[in-house]
């Protein structure tokens, strides 16, 4: 078993727990003290990022509360010659609630209960000055003892720090489908963004809990923003009618858009949730005292809550009608189910909400968008025609939009006619807007990356085959584009993306044509992880490349075991014999060097002992045209 990987000398990582765009989660032992902890590791792209792990360390390090997960060190790094970050925390072992409930609804009692527990823990955060600003359903833990640990407090905000709800870009910070009306509007207008936007959120958990749906239904930004500021939510006991009338009256107290109408603290929350558990509650929709700030220095205005001011051109002013709630409603059903004739479906959907809402409405926008998307792959007019309507309704940094432009824009430019290049600058602006909305590792902006890297390379010439013949120079430019993005794909996507298949594919293929059999072997090895199965039901040449360049670049030992498997199948194949040859050729080659590597003290490599250049061993056997140099343009 290899050695342990240390973090600062004290850490060390034990077992891999998760992984996404934040970095990776690690079960690791702290030598200092000897217990069992959680590593979160990031490799911060902006001071942002960087940020949000110094905020989680400094504000949630310094809270002690049973339900808040325990945070014990903060530091710096570097790991694989990258800079990190890291975050030792308390090693949680159980299920998220978001995670709960994708079973279903849990038992009554659970909810209730995990939700007086998560009001425990805002309580102590609010009175340590600390509004954590993304309670949701993931950020929240029920351990196998059955502990309830509120978690992330990434984006936090402690009185006296800085106002704003925005980042730099201009972008909301925060879980869309739990923001309070006040987060949303940035706290303009004098409304304040304290502890009583986290029992907002809290009110959303609570309704999913118990219903399993959330209090607004929208899937998009624009429509969600337009919900949480204008439209009332259900009552809990619509979806679900065993349950008691004080729970309706806490539910909707906690999603009041005017904050001064929800319950004065956490602590009143917890004591309401403990009386409908225990039967005894009493309905608090009568008066009740003027609600008092969370924390003393959050002081209310005296002035009336503002109406919720218009902040997108995209909110439809009839966002309460029941024909947008209905056709809304239609549209979110189609793209969850997916039916078979979806895209039948999606279209005359868009004709009926062109009619309806007009074509320029963003409901309309988005049916057309989604129904273009399916189609793109027989026919890209569709999306060519709603790029511009999309552009003027929903805007260029809108995720639609930056999504629809990287699919359009960079599959012309890989793939479409004419030269690659002249996208360049339109793909590298719909970069920098995807790593802005989605993030520098998210599957937009990857493959934007990969479509540029592409068109780069093929320039005004049409995109090589896996395995056609190309020369040196057509391999070297693709290793120059493509290179540098496969690390990024490697950490960002799973193991079976088509992307990071194809993109690891054309690599080896380039470092094999380049005789880099150093450079082909790791990558082979990520391709073919089976070489039995490679070399006894693959491609009989694509075997050959893999088992070869195994061997010259220090292993022909596992190449060898595998060539004999190979040389027994190709005489049944018919057109094989010069790969038979040449199989045999280098199976003679690494048995040699086998022998000279029991005989020598181990110094040297095999490279330098009998010699990898494919062209120099050609050369040797005086063929000519008969080796791969001459089949594969070297």
């Amino acid at each position: 078993m290899g050695e342990l990987e240390l973090i600062e000398g004290r850490y060390s990582l034990q077992e891999l727990l998760g992984q996404g765009g934040f970095g990776e989660v690690w079960r690791a032992e702290d030598s200092r003290v000897g217990r069992q902890v959680a590593v979160k590791i990031g490799y911060p792209q902006t001071p942002e990022e960087t940020r949000r792990f110094e905020r989680e360390a400094s504000l949630a390090g310094n809270l002690a509360h049973p339900n808040i997960a325990t945070i014990h060190d903060f530091g710096r790094t570097e790991r694989a010659g990258r800079s990190a970050v890291f975050l030792v925390m308390e090693l949680l072992q159980g299920r998220s609630l978001a995670e709960l409930l994708e079973d279903g609804v849990p038992p009554l009692a659970d909810a209730l209960g995990w939700a007086a527990r998560i009001a425990d823990a805002l309580g102590a955060a609010h009175e340590a000055g600390i509004v954590h600003r993304d309670i949701k359903p993931a950020n929240v833990m029920v351990t196998g003892s059955g502990v309830t640990k509120v978690l992330d407090f990434g984006i936090a905000k402690a009185h006296g720090g800085p106002g704003t709800e925005l980042t730099a870009t201009g972008m909301i910070i925060g879980s869309f489908p739990y923001m309070a009306p006040e987060r949303w509007t940035g706290g303009a207008n004098g409304v304040p963004v304290d502890g009583r936007a986290d029992l907002y959120a809290l009110g959303c958990v609570l309704m999913e809990l118990l219903t399993g749906s959330r209090p607004f239904a929208a899937r998009e930004m624009h429509e969600l923003l337009a919900q949480h500021l204008t439209t009332q939510p259900p009552a809990p006991s619509g979806l679900r009618a065993d349950l008691p009338a004080a729970l309706d009256s806490l539910v909707l107290d906690l999603l009041a858009k005017d904050p001064r109408e929800r319950p004065a603290s956490a602590a009143e929350v917890s004591r309401r949730l403990a009386e409908i558990a225990g039967g005894g509650a009493v309905d608090s929709g009568g008066p009740r005292p003027e609600a008092a700030p969370v924390t003393a220095p959050l002081t209310v205005p005296s002035t009336p809550y503002p109406p919720p001011p218009s902040y997108s051109p995209t909110v439809h002013a009839g966002a309460g009608d029941p024909v947008r709630t209905m056709l809304g409603r239609r549209l979110a059903q189609l793209l969850e189910a997916g039916p078979a004739d979806v895209e039948d479906r999606l279209g005359m959907l868009a004709a009926d909400l062109a009619e309806e809402l007009g074509a320029h409405d963003p409901l309309t926008v988005r049916a057309a968008y989604h129904r273009a998307m399916r189609v793109r792959g027989r026919s890209v007019t569709e999306l060519e025609r709603i790029l511009p309507r999309m552009v003027r309704v929903l805007g260029l940094e809108h995720p639609d939009t930056i999504t629809a432009r990287a699919a359009y824009v960079g599959e012309a430019a890989a793939f479409g006619p004419g030269d690659g290049r002249r996208y360049e600058e339109e793909l590298s602006e719909v970069i920098e807007q995807a790593a802005r909305a989605f993030g520098t590792h998210a599957i937009v902006t990857l493959t934007a990356r990969y479509h540029l890297a592409s068109a780069m390379h093929r320039g005004a010439g049409v995109r090589d085959g896996q395995w056609d013949a190309r020369t040196a120079e057509r391999a070297e430019s693709e290793r120059a584009w493509l290179g540098p993005l496969l690390p990024d794909l490697e950490w960002a996507l799973s193991a079976d993306s088509p992307v990071l298949l194809d993109v690891r594919r054309r690599l080896a293929h380039d470092a094999w044509l380049l005789g880099d059999f150093a450079g082909a072997a790791p990558l082979y090895w990520r391709l073919f992880p089976d070489l039995a199965e490679l070399a006894e039901h693959g491609d009989p040449e694509v075997a050959y490349r893999v088992l070869r360049s195994i061997g010259e670049a220090g292993d022909p030992a596992s190449a060898l075991a595998h060539m004999n498997l190979l040389l027994h199948r190709l005489p049944f194949l018919a057109g094989t014999r010069w790969l038979a040859q040449e199989v045999s050729d280098i199976r003679s080659d690494f048995r040699r060097a086998l022998r000279d590597q029991r005989r020598a003290d181990g110094t040297g490599g095999l490279s330098h002992r009998f010699g990898l250049g494919r062209a120099g061993r050609d050369e040797q056997r005086g063929d000519g045209s008969g080796g791969l140099s001459g089949r594969f343009g070297l």
